[in-house]
């Protein structure tokens, strides 16, 4: 295999995170790819329990970040795929310092004022301010699960191209569709699959305070809400030394009879098939929305997977716009929470007709559709 058709994946800061599977699904579509040769290169250092690298060609551990950017020299990729977020665009910036072949795939930005930012976190997160400005500059390309509209606004804030940004989130792998044959009655049965920030994090940011007050509001009315972490997750929420960060979900789980707090597994939607919806956010009161905004999760493509209807707030204007474009599910606004009951009361005819719809949607929201592809095609054929 020529090193001309070799992309190196990177994950944020050179280290295996638990939580985070945008690596994984897209390598498993790049299997597609008989041209394209991949190589995950990471510090020897897994935060959890992913032992199984079966989805790229080959696996290379070095011990430090500088050690990355050696073994980047040496092999001379096609690509460099870095897969960035918070706390992490520093050494992302750094690989764009050093080659310019990188293709930075961010997970979040864009919710808070710098002071904010240092308040929330600390001093030193500040730092990624001036990454993400180099990133937006000078990478390749910038990847990113928020829509166009987010990058006219960056395009203006940053003063680079629009077309310097794709939208690219996780995509659906065609091999883990499942069909969903869950009967619609009464007991209506909701489910979140996925992780979020400590309700401790202020809410004019974060919507984590609305994500508990929500649930509280849903079980009362006699609804189940099941939450699935990722193992990595579930385990640290419940550790002796985090729990003190998610008290008022412990203390759901542990005495609300209609709340549970499940471990869930790595992309398998079939954890999510005695469920009938598949929720995201269902109330949204923070003064600032841009992080969510424009923003098209994972969790969709796992309830795309999984054939499950989806229930989102309209303050996730992009997502939200899809959902009933496509009538993919229900879009909600904060005051629905009161007859959510009502809300939820519509027919099965219906009901297999959202399922129906998802069947069809996610098809095409795949890698293989993504406007990525046209980067991909370009290395396999070289």
């Amino acid at each position: 295999m020529s090193k001309e058709n070799t992309i190196i994946f990177i994950p944020p800061n050179g280290e295996i995170f638990i939580n985070d599977f945008t690596i994984q699904r897209i390598c498993k579509d790049l299997k597609k790819f008989k041209n394209i040769k991949t190589i995950l290169l990471k510090i020897d250092k897994v935060r959890g329990y992913e032992k199984n690298f079966d989805y790229v060609d080959l696996v290379i551990d070095v011990n430090t970040q500088k050690d990355i950017i050696e073994k980047i020299n040496e092999i001379k990729p096609k690509l460099i795929f870095h897969r960035s977020w918070m706390h992490a665009y520093p050494f992302a910036a750094k690989l764009v310092k050093n080659f310019d072949n990188v293709i930075v795939n961010i997970k979040d930005w864009n919710f808070s004022s710098k002071k904010e930012y240092e308040i929330i976190f600390d001093k030193n997160a500040t730092k990624d301010f001036k990454a993400i400005k180099y990133i937006f500059k000078n990478a390749k390309k910038v990847l990113s699960h928020y829509t166009k509209e987010q990058a006219k606004i960056w395009s203006k804030k940053y003063k680079v191209s629009k077309n310097k940004f794709i939208f690219f989130p996780e995509y659906c792998n065609k091999e883990n569709f499942i069909d969903n044959l869950t009967p619609y009655n009464k007991k209506k049965k909701l489910v979140f699959a996925g992780t979020f920030a400590p309700s401790s994090y202020p809410q004019e940011t974060f919507v984590t305070k609305y994500k508990i007050s929500a649930l509280r509001k849903i079980t009362s009315k006699n609804i189940s809400v099941t939450i699935f972490l990722p193992e990595g997750a579930y385990n640290s929420m419940f550790s002796d030394d985090k729990r003190i960060l998610f008290q008022d979900f412990l203390y759901e789980n542990e005495f609300n009879t209609f709340f549970t707090i499940k471990k869930g597994e790595i992309l398998n939607p079939n954890i999510l098939k005695d469920y009938h919806f598949g929720f995201l956010v269902l109330k949204y009161s923070t003064k600032k929305r841009e992080l969510n905004k424009f923003a098209i999760p994972s969790k969709f493509a796992f309830y795309l997977e999984a054939g499950l209807p989806i229930i989102i707030n309209d303050k996730m204007k992009s997502l939200a716009k899809i959902v009933k474009k496509y009538n993919l599910g229900i879009v909600i606004q904060n005051r629905d929470l009161e007859n959510i009951n009502n809300i939820l009361e519509i027919s099965e005819k219906e009901y297999k007709r959202k399922v129906k719809a998802i069947k069809k949607f996610r098809k095409k929201f795949t890698l293989e559709n993504s406007k990525f592809k046209k980067v991909l095609d370009e290395i396999s054929s070289s």
